[in-house]
């Protein structure tokens, strides 16, 4: 991790918290039900004040770097996202989601907004994001996860060492293996992830993932983590966010996650199935 720099560094400064009960899962079935019945408790939006950091490579392979900037997140079930980042004159970048399509922005770089939808990026016909945001939302711990992949493959658990792992493998469509993740569960109370790896079929990092710091929301709400760091070593970006407040917001109105429509700037759809393959804006996507 030494060649991320600032985010390396910043990596290596989370202290360790005294451990809790340890209760070594039955089987991959509980291990997951555990991680899911504490998402379950997300029963309405919830919302993050944090700080975030990011960086990534333009079209012109310019290291692009945001540090230290305040951050507002809203998430409600299942992928309803909004990611505003911000600086003392507003909303520099932001990622969002819902039903059916999800977008980034970022105004520094360009005046352009990025769209697809959730349903061709599933398919794995989409352009991929430096920033995915199916990524963001199983980085976040947001979302459940999946007692089997497509075609029927359960995860497997696995003891290294005493580190408790999730494998689940990816399928093609041909049913041969596209790839695999790993998650390390903690083995202490709450059990949740610590470390999400995405690999790819030739061994190589996709992405790399740690969180930690869990804390509940409320004083018996789920647990969610406070700190996150995430690489994704072949598109050179990273991310680092640290959140600072987490509570409920029953009273998120319904239109908050609506596509941004009246953007006044370029809009780019990525995954227009007559485009895909050229090279486009500061994003350098690669299909999944």
């Amino acid at each position: 991790m030494a060649r991320w720099g600032w985010l390396g560094l910043l990596a290596l400064v989370w202290g360790c918290p005294p451990p809790t009960a340890s209760v070594a899962p039955r089987d991959e079935k509980e291990a997951v039900q555990r991680v899911n019945d504490n998402l379950a408790r997300i029963e309405t939006a919830v919302q993050y004040k944090a700080f975030v950091s990011f960086r990534f490579r333009d079209a012109n392979e310019r290291d692009r770097q945001f540090i230290g900037h305040e951050a507002s997140l809203i998430f409600s079930r299942p992928r309803d996202l909004l990611f505003d980042v911000r600086s003392p004159v507003g909303v520099i970048a932001q990622f969002g989601s819902n039903h059916e399509r999800y977008w980034v922005w970022v105004e520094p770089e360009a005046r352009k907004l990025w769209w697809g939808r959730w349903e061709t990026l599933e398919r794995g016909t989409a352009q991929r994001l430096p920033l995915p945001p199916d990524d963001l939302l199983d980085v976040l711990m947001l979302r459940p996860l999946p007692e089997a992949l497509a075609g029927g493959l359960s995860p497997l658990l696995e003891n290294t060492q005493g580190d408790y792992w999730l494998l689940y493998i990816r399928l093609d469509e041909t049913g041969q293996p596209s790839g695999q993740r790993k998650i390390r569960l903690d083995r202490y109370e709450p059990y949740q992830p610590l470390e999400i790896v995405d690999r790819l079929p030739d061994g190589r990092v996709q992405m790399q993932a740690l969180v930690k710091n869990y804390r509940r929301i409320g004083r018996d709400g789920p647990f969610t983590p406070r700190n996150y760091v995430v690489f994704w070593p072949l598109h050179h970006a990273a991310m680092r966010l640290d959140v600072t407040r987490a509570v409920f917001r029953p009273e998120a109105p319904e239109d908050l996650f609506d596509f941004p429509s009246g953007w006044q700037g370029e809009i780019e759809q990525i995954d227009d199935e007559a485009a895909l393959g050229a090279s486009r804006g500061v994003w350098r996507g690669t299909a999944r």
